[in-house]
């Protein structure tokens, strides 16, 4: 009887632990659906800003680039803070960043002013498309050695930022030589996503630090404006890229 109660109670305290086991694996699998829902929520912003495009409603489009941003950004953070990382969700946010900071872009700026450069304006604006695919393509293959800088510049803030210039520039007169001038920025927007260069992602930065960053953007969005913020912080974000290259070049010591 001794002998026969201990196996029972052993037996049955390992199909309890066999049904916590599965009962964990399944709470898990459906928390790793809440930030693909976001994800997805990029990609159908992304897809509404390419027909708002294609209706003329260039600010609406902008919004639309920026919404997905903001989506893309709350993705990952979610998934790590509830430590649900995983391949499908890399490959599915890539995808996703295909059509929301790829194909609503180009197609934003074409629509925007680069068609009166007729042809020019369209392969510049493909190009962009095609570079940015590069880019989340090699991302795709090298994403876990890109951690606090990524090789390249992020499709988001390429496309971002052409959002960005689109709503700021919106309602001023283009002329030949300013519509060539937005051509030249989308090829070097295009080099730079292709290209070998470190850009900053953030990643790793405190919980403290990353708190002050929020508390002092709102306050400078509260006093400026968004559009205004955005502006002077991409530029803040290109020059840190390029002076931080003339750094490493000029003054890394030679061996």
């Amino acid at each position: 009887m001794g002998v026969t109660t201990k196996v029972d109670s052993k037996f049955a305290r390992n199909r309890r632990r066999l049904r916590l086991h599965f009962t964990r694996q399944r709470l898990k699998h459906g928390l790793r659906v809440i930030p693909n829902l976001f994800t997805l929520g990029n990609a159908f912003f992304g897809f509404a800003s390419i027909i708002f495009a294609a209706q003329d409603n260039i600010v609406a489009a902008a919004y639309f680039i920026l919404l997905g941003a903001l989506m893309d950004g709350l993705d990952g953070r979610i998934a790590r803070y509830m430590k649900v990382t995983s391949e499908f969700g890399t490959q599915l946010d890539s995808l996703c960043d295909a059509v929301s900071f790829c194909v609503a872009p180009s197609l934003l700026i074409y629509f925007w002013q680069l068609h009166t450069l007729h042809s020019l304006g369209f392969i510049a604006c493909g190009i962009f498309l095609l570079a940015g695919i590069v880019r989340l393509a090699r991302f795709n293959v090298t994403h876990q050695q890109q951690t606090v800088f990524s090789i390249g510049l992020t499709t988001t803030v390429a496309g971002c930022f052409l959002a960005t210039t689109a709503i700021a520039y919106q309602r001023y007169y283009f002329s030949s030589s300013a519509s060539i001038a937005l051509l030249a920025l989308v090829l070097f927007l295009a080099w730079l996503m292709t290209s070998n260069v470190a850009c900053p992602t953030f990643k790793q930065v405190s919980r403290n630090t990353y708190g002050i960053f929020t508390g002092v953007t709102v306050a400078f969005v509260i006093t400026m404006g968004l559009i205004n913020v955005l502006l002077w912080g991409f530029f803040a974000y290109f020059a840190y890229i390029f002076l931080r290259v003339f750094w490493l070049k000029f003054h890394t010591p030679k061996n």
